[in-house]
């Protein structure tokens, strides 16, 4: 015979609707302007306004006969590449380090990588701008790599932390204790479980990177500026809907790459951040 089940109080109840509630109006503010963009981007006028009148695809073929929007296209593309390749490369032997290291000052250097991520991109921007000024490094498409590639490093490295945190330690020692070296069990026993979070941190380093402004409004040379800063400027001088367009294009590419990464190794296995 099953137990009786208790009865909710006044408070559980109330903190629940409370709980909902909150839950329910934070998704309404994150996707709600999102919607808005996307109605804009489909109306008939030849400026922004809200509700949009008719429906048309005119606004995403203008894309493609703004030559400057599409060279922008491609500079975000190399530049987000590159930022997703360096972030890799650097915060894949950093989370080992910080997770697997027994070493002095290990906490101390934890916080420095983690660092620029308690700081906003706009500080960064100008702090790598000053920096490059003093060495004559001027803006460039690299330095929106060096200064992009700050700015989501801690992003890449909590990731794969968290992910290398719950990896039972007792499988590598297994493995090489059954004859394998180092690079044989890290290829065949950690890499497979560490590959979510690999996978997730390299998501976040490329979409941030593709999109940031903050950072690349400081650092990038007028003659090669990424789609962000673009965007930036097109939106002072021009009031066509083509802005909102992009900006879809941008929501369209973002929940791409969330389903790949859900097909592929499912957001359960995801770590949180």
């Amino acid at each position: 015979m099953s137990a009786r089940r208790m009865p909710r109080s006044w408070s559980d109840v109330a903190g629940g609707l409370l709980l909902y509630g909150l839950a329910a109006f934070s998704l309404l503010v994150l996707v709600a302007p999102s919607l808005v963009v996307i109605g804009i981007s489909f109306t008939e006028k030849r400026y922004i306004s809200f509700p949009p009148e008719g429906f048309t695809f005119h606004w995403y073929w203008a894309i493609l006969e703004k030559q400057q929007l599409i060279d922008a296209v491609g500079v975000s593309v190399r530049i987000s590449l590159a930022v997703m390749l360096i972030c890799l490369a650097i915060g894949l032997p950093a989370a080992f380090s910080l997770v697997r290291g027994r070493y002095r000052g290990r906490t101390a250097l934890g916080a420095f990588v983690v660092a620029p991520q308690m700081m906003p991109g706009m500080v960064i921007g100008i702090a790598i701008l000053f920096f490059g000024s003093f060495f004559a490094f001027r803006q460039s498409e690299l330095m929106v790599v060096v200064g992009l590639s700050v700015f989501c490093l801690p992003f890449v490295v909590r990731v794969i932390m968290a992910r290398l945190a719950g990896i039972d330690v007792t499988l590598e020692e297994a493995s090489s204790n059954l004859g394998a070296d180092r690079a044989q069990t890290f290829r065949r026993i950690t890499l497979p479980q560490l590959l979510p979070g690999v996978l997730a941190g390299a998501a976040f380093a490329l979409i941030e990177a593709f999109d940031n402004l903050t950072v690349a409004l400081f650092t990038a040379s007028p003659r090669g500026r990424p789609l962000a800063v673009e965007l930036y400027q097109l939106v002072q001088f021009d009031s066509s809907p083509i802005v909102a367009a992009i900006s879809t294009l941008e929501i369209a590419l973002a929940l791409i790459v969330v389903l790949v990464l859900a097909r592929t190794i499912g957001l359960e296995r995801l770590p949180e951040k």
